[in-house]
């Protein structure tokens, strides 16, 4: 039998024999406390295994979630896995038990059951810390490019995905080539069929800007935008979170669309990459929009629309502004469009931004609504 357990019983035999609690303390080397608690111990519960420990744990578990409530979470969670397309987060598991007719718990609850089994899924999203960023824009669409992907034989191809940060609307664009008119058509499709935003974001991919060859000839992704009153704002290089949304969503369109399907085809691609976008629009929900899905929110202007454009034609640049949103390093540099500058001491370490005015040929350093450098920058216009 284990020592302690000797113990015990030996500090209940010599009370019960009449020797006085001091000398039980010093004839087993034990506390007054711990003497007091085996005799009551004895006293109260008596019975051959009083002096066996107890649990130590709560009798009761008020916030223990029942057996049956966990498990539909789990299989839901499951049935939603197995559903092409369907996201699994708790928002989404709430609305398909309710959409089963059954009460749900709450998105707490549906948490804490998904955590206790593994079934969360971490954001991998990096953030500078303590460092303010300039993303006081609205009605602005994020932009950005997945790939090259290949098929069997070969085939390489993109995604050219765009998504309305206002609500969430999405559509996806399988595009052979990188090129700036490719990207262009499809820019084009979404602004016809959806409608065109205040600002345009999207990284430095150079079919974004135009030529390397010649850095301030606007492309006609560039062309377009300004033409049609749209701002394009470029991310600071090496920061794709900056592109929040729209890397989310590329996240869950790689696991969902790509991962679990293999196509034959660039065809078959083309074809799917459609209802992969409906189906998004139409199901996903997201909470920041109290729950509800791209399609049950958005409004539609049709003032806002594209009307009939034709690309092959020559789009006139004549005025607007170009966005670049920069990190200052300890050089003090800043470089657009092949261009290098030089600014103040008190912008190191901080963000800026770095606005081209067309029509005035001008570099304009903001920062927080102060303009901190006006550096001349002619470009070919259009007059």
């Amino acid at each position: 039998m284990d020592d302690e357990l000797i113990l015990r019983k030996q500090a209940v035999e010599l009370h019960l024999n009449g020797v006085p609690i001091s000398e039980i303390v010093q004839k087993l080397g034990r506390s007054r406390q711990w003497v007091h608690k085996w005799i009551t111990r004895y006293r109260t519960k008596g019975g051959d295994d009083w002096y066996l420990s107890e649990s130590t744990s709560p009798k009761q578990m008020h916030n223990r979630i029942p057996q049956d409530e966990e498990d539909l979470v789990i299989n839901v969670r499951k049935a939603l896995e197995g559903r092409i397309y369907s996201q699994t987060g708790a928002l989404s598991i709430m609305y398909e038990i309710e959409r089963l007719g059954l009460k749900s718990p709450s998105i707490s609850t549906i948490n804490r059951i998904l955590k206790r089994n593994n079934l969360i899924n971490t954001s991998s999203v990096k953030q500078r810390k303590g460092i303010e960023y300039p993303d006081f824009f609205t009605l602005v669409q994020q932009m950005d490019l997945i790939g090259p992907r290949y098929l069997t034989g070969g085939c390489r191809f993109y995604f050219q995905n765009i998504i309305d940060t206002e609500n969430h609307y999405v559509r996806v664009y399988p595009i052979r080539d990188k090129r700036s008119t490719t990207i262009a058509r499809s820019v084009v499709h979404f602004w016809t069929i959806y409608g065109m935003p205040d600002y345009l974001q999207m990284d430095n991919e150079l079919p974004f800007r135009g030529s390397n060859r010649h850095p301030r000839s606007l492309g006609i992704l560039l062309r377009l935008a300004l033409f049609q009153g749209v701002t394009p704002i470029f991310i600071p290089p090496s920061e794709p979170w900056r592109n929040g949304m729209i890397e989310k969503f590329n996240d869950n369109f790689q696991k969902r669309f790509l991962r679990p399907q293999r196509f034959a085809s660039f065809e078959d691609v083309e074809k799917e990459a459609p209802n992969y976008s409906d189906f998004h629009n139409e199901n996903h929900r997201y909470s920041t929009q109290g729950g509800k899905s791209p399609n049950q929110i958005i409004s539609i202007s049709q003032d806002n629309k594209l009307g009939p454009i034709n690309l092959e034609d020559p789009i006139p640049l004549i005025e607007g502004s170009v966005i670049f949103i920069r990190f200052i390093r300890s050089d003090r540099s800043l470089t657009i469009l092949g261009t290098r500058f030089t600014v103040k001491e008190e912008l190191v370490y901080t963000y800026v931004i770095a606005e081209i005015v067309i029509h005035r040929h001008v570099l304009l350093v903001k920062q927080d609504g102060i303009i901190h450098h006006v550096f001349p920058f002619a470009m070919p216009v259009d007059w």
